[in-house]
């Protein structure tokens, strides 16, 4: 009996050992590729200037063009204060979407399949993906929060950590959405053809170009069906808590808000929806990394 008790001690303890070898392993794999990721997007400095420039160009030609037109849409809110959160939204929805582009490029450079053919876990390799090309996609969208003295939309630094925290949970979720079109799709030209496909509607049925309380029935069907919805309303609602006191007239609460089954939903159950769709898109996400050959 005290032989095997020896016996298996030392067992026990080599188990435990691989088992804190293979985590380790498996963080210093989602580092490396997180790194990646960063600095391959942080040293093309075309792509960070072509990255920001559309919404730039969006947030003056419907800031400043529309703007003037539309005027007010409700006490305290005007069409330019609006839509620059929106457009914040925008960036990074456009920019965790195609985060997913990377995986394409490293299939065809042969850097995915050198190390799908190495002995460490392809889930780490997708949450290594997914932390780089969320990442990418958030510094995208804080750059734009540069502009907003621009568009007079003040935003102090208790309103900044507040929209971290939305950004990180729209990142997350959308570059999981990004990687799950790259592990399954085999060409940059296909890619972008599905990409857009998945980011045009998703942009303009979330509100973020004009208010979704008055909308026909059939496109209120899809605007709350839209997980983007949940995320820009919140963006939305930070961003002008300064000039959108929680006492605002009804009106301008809804042009801000989203009206579920007649309750108006509050911020964090707005994150708690887009988090459920976040985790449901990564389990697919890394359920198709492991499949992708």
């Amino acid at each position: 009996m005290a032989v095997e008790t020896q016996t298996i001690a030392p067992e026990r303890t080599q188990v435990a050992r691989r088992s804190r070898t293979a985590h380790a392993g498996a963080l210093r794999v989602i580092r490396v590729i997180w790194l990646r990721e960063v600095l391959t997007y942080t040293r093309d400095r075309p792509r960070i200037i072509s990255s920001l420039m559309m919404p730039i160009v969006l947030l003056l030609i419907f800031g400043e063009g529309l703007g003037s037109s539309v005027g007010a849409l409700a006490p305290g809110v005007s069409y330019r204060e609006f839509v620059f959160p929106g457009v914040v939204a925008m960036t990074v929805l456009t920019g965790s979407v195609f985060s997913g582009m990377s995986i394409i490029w490293d299939k065809e450079f042969g850097f995915l399949r050198e190390i799908l053919v190495s002995p460490v876990s392809r889930s780490a390799i997708g949450f290594g993906k997914l932390f780089g090309g969320a990442t990418n996609a958030m510094m995208q969208g804080l750059v734009m929060f540069l502009f907003a003295p621009i568009v007079g939309v003040s935003i102090g630094i208790v309103t900044i950590v507040e929209l971290i925290a939305v950004l990180i949970v729209m990142s997350l979720t959308l570059t999981a959405v990004g990687i799950a079109l790259g592990s399954r799709l085999k060409s940059v030209e296909s890619f972008q053809m599905v990409s857009q496909l998945t980011i045009m509607p998703s942009m303009f049925l979330s509100g973020i170009f004009f208010p979704i309380n008055n909308v026909p029935a059939w496109m209120e069907v899809l605007v709350k069906v839209n997980p983007v919805t949940y995320a820009v309303s919140p963006v939305r609602r930070i961003a002008l808590s300064d000039a959108l006191p929680a006492n605002a007239p009804e009106r301008a609460q809804q042009v801000v808000g989203v009206d579920l089954f007649g309750h108006t939903l509050t911020n964090l159950e707005c994150l708690a929806i887009l988090a459920v769709f976040g985790v449901l898109m990564l389990l697919f996400a890394i359920g198709s990394f492991r499949r992708a050959e």
